[in-house]
């Protein structure tokens, strides 16, 4: 009895097994396979091209290509089928920007409005069916920034400047901060914070360190633009400016002490000429008046 039953149980389990590789092998041969999504990236008014991935002796029967931009469904933008290019709806939202060659899709005069899901079903001999996906991007160019600097304090010690990385993208753009030449990235032992948007740097340098450049990297994953600022410039004007002002205060006050001065001695040597010509004046008035003391 107990024989009889392990047989059963290792007939059935065996049974499972052949159900379970045969629904497999289904799968591999008459199923459809998905391959994860492939990231592009295009720039405004550009070209983007899908090329699906093939089996170097996989023979194409056809393949279907989807739009989907959001939620709702998917628009067929194009079909190649026995070696034929075909637009399903040549007035679609694509219209002429939409070609083929081979089993590669390819979108002219790239919009903003174009970045969404393209898919590819590949159909394949005999009975194979494959989904490539495409995430596109379009991302507006990267616009060349500027840097507005700001002198905060500036001593024979220290130099304390804020910059402000201005960019006039219109997309989004990632700002980072470099410095030197060759740049290269901001080390632990410089004395500076970051803006949480990054587009803020404020610096604390010695006079040792002035002499060095600062970079402001405006980018996206297209494209990226670099601007470089000399520190050694502001920091040296303010500190002569610095020392400009506290001289002009002291000559200031020099040149009064001294104008006093002068005015004092002017006033003295009047009063000591009017003394002395006064008395012989007196004595020639009381000689021709007769009078005799």
């Amino acid at each position: 009895m107990m024989e009889r039953n392990l047989a059963a149980g290792t007939s059935g389990t065996v049974a499972l097994l052949l159900l379970t590789l045969l629904g497999f092998l289904t799968d591999i041969i008459a199923g459809q396979v998905q391959s994860p999504p492939r990231r592009v990236n295009a720039v405004l008014g550009g070209s983007a091209v899908l090329s699906v991935n093939l089996a170097p002796r996989a023979k194409v029967r056809e393949i279907e290509w989807s739009y989907r931009a959001g939620p709702g469904p998917a628009l067929l933008v194009a079909v190649f089928r026995d070696g034929k290019f075909e637009r399903p709806d040549p007035g679609d939202r694509f219209k002429q920007r939409v070609d083929m060659f081979n089993e590669t899709l390819r979108i002219r005069a790239l919009e903003v409005n174009d970045s969404g899901i393209f898919g590819a079903r590949i159909k394949l001999l005999p009975a194979i069916v494959e989904d490539q996906i495409f995430q596109l991007a379009v991302y507006e160019p990267v616009s060349t920034p500027r840097i507005q600097s700001q002198l905060v304090s500036s001593t024979p010690k220290w130099c304390n400047v804020t910059l402000q990385c201005l960019s006039p993208s219109k997309g989004p753009v990632n700002i980072t901060w470099r410095k030197g030449n060759p740049i290269r990235d901001l080390g632990a032992s410089d004395r500076f914070q970051v803006s949480p948007d990054g587009r803020t740097l404020r610096l604390s340098l010695l006079p040792a360190s002035l002499n060095t450049t600062y970079s402001c990297l405006a980018s996206n994953p297209i494209e990226h633009k670099i601007v470089s600022f000399d520190l050694q410039r502001i920091c040296q004007s303010g500190a002569e400016a610095s020392f400009s002002k506290s001289g002009y205060v002291v000559l200031t006050f020099i040149l009064l002490v001294l104008s006093l001065g002068a005015a004092f001695w002017c006033w003295r040597i009047n009063n000591e000429k009017s003394a002395e010509t006064g008395e012989p004046n007196a004595l020639k008035t009381v000689m021709k008046s007769g009078f005799v003391p």
